[in-house]
Order: structure tokens, then C-alpha cells, then sequence
């Protein structure tokens, strides 16, 4: 009897602990990819703009950022994007708020937010060492600008993504 009591307390115990990744229970995830002869497919319909990565002779680089819904919160979850295209040959290198439009750089925010489409980054910094064959160190701080008229009434507001890690082959 003793012995049923204590593996029943045990079994307790164990299935009362948080399996999450923190202490939240909010599961994140981040991807750096580099896309090896590939390009910036960008398109446009009534819903917005939209990048989609094709085959082409460019190197495009890959950011995405995912963060569960905290079941606590109704609408919370957010999904992050970048992207930008530069030339096979690339090694080291920086972009700036001029360089943006050359290498398509578009970021996305996908949340339960009035703009989910891709916008062009209007300000900020991507900077890369290339460490290895197909591999770089990058770190940005971008922002895109979004205005969007609706009739008489105007929206505005900025989306900023910061970050920085190791951009490989998937």
C-alpha cells in the first residue's frame, strides 16, 4: 500500500512539471538561413506585398522569429521575417538605410495587427562578417515605416526588428 501511495505521489509530482522551453511557457523559435543560388521573388495583389525566395544566382538571406500564444493572452502569438538579397560573391558586409532598396530588404510582422504584408525596410543596419564557407555572422537593427490611408483616417506607425546570430544552409 505504501508502495502504490508513493509511485501515485511520484506520478503527481512528475506530470505537474512545466515541459515548456521557459519558465512562461512560451515556445520561441529563431531560424538564420542562407539560400544559395536563389532570389527575391516580390509580388503584389490586394492584400499587400509578399517575398517569396526562388531559384536565381543571388545569395538570400532568411530571418524568422516565431513566439507561441501565451494561452493566458487572447491574440499574443507573433511571427517575424526578414529578408535580403545580395550577390553570390558576398563576403563581409553592410548595409545601410541606402542599400535597402538594391537588396530587397523586406521585413514582416504576422501577428493580430492591422498590418501583416511585407514592407520595405526603411532605416537601419545589417552588418556581416562571413566566417565560414556559406556562413555569416550578422547582426541588424531595421525598421520599416507604415502608412496606410483608409478613407479620411491615416495609420502610421514602425516595425523594428533587432537581432543578430550565425546565417547557414538550412
Amino acid at each position: 500500500m505504501k508502495r502504490n501511495s508513493l509511485l501515485l505521489f511520484l506520478s503527481i509530482i512528475l506530470m505537474s512539471c512545466d515541459k515548456s522551453d521557459d519558465a512562461t511557457g512560451i515556445k520561441e523559435s529563431v531560424e538564420y538561413i542562407v539560400h544559395e543560388n536563389s532570389a527575391l521573388k516580390i509580388s503584389e495583389n490586394d492584400f499587400g506585398t509578399f517575398v517569396e525566395v526562388i531559384d536565381g544566382d543571388q545569395l538570400v538571406f532568411e530571418y524568422t522569429y516565431s513566439k507561441a500564444s501565451d494561452p493566458e493572452l487572447a491574440d499574443s502569438g507573433v511571427d517575424k521575417y526578414l529578408y535580403f538579397e545580395l550577390a553570390a560573391n558576398t563576403e563581409d558586409f553592410q548595409l545601410t538605410t541606402n542599400d535597402f532598396d538594391v537588396s530587397n530588404t523586406y521585413l514582416r510582422r504576422s501577428c493580430f495587427c492591422p498590418v501583416t504584408d511585407f514592407r520595405r525596410a526603411t532605416s537601419g543596419e545589417i552588418t556581416a562578417q562571413k566566417i565560414g564557407n556559406m556562413k555569416w555572422n550578422i547582426s541588424f537593427d531595421v525598421t520599416a515605416d507604415i502608412t496606410i490611408n483608409e478613407g479620411e483616417e491615416e495609420f502610421a506607425e514602425s516595425i523594428k526588428f533587432e537581432d543578430s546570430g550565425i546565417f547557414q544552409p538550412q
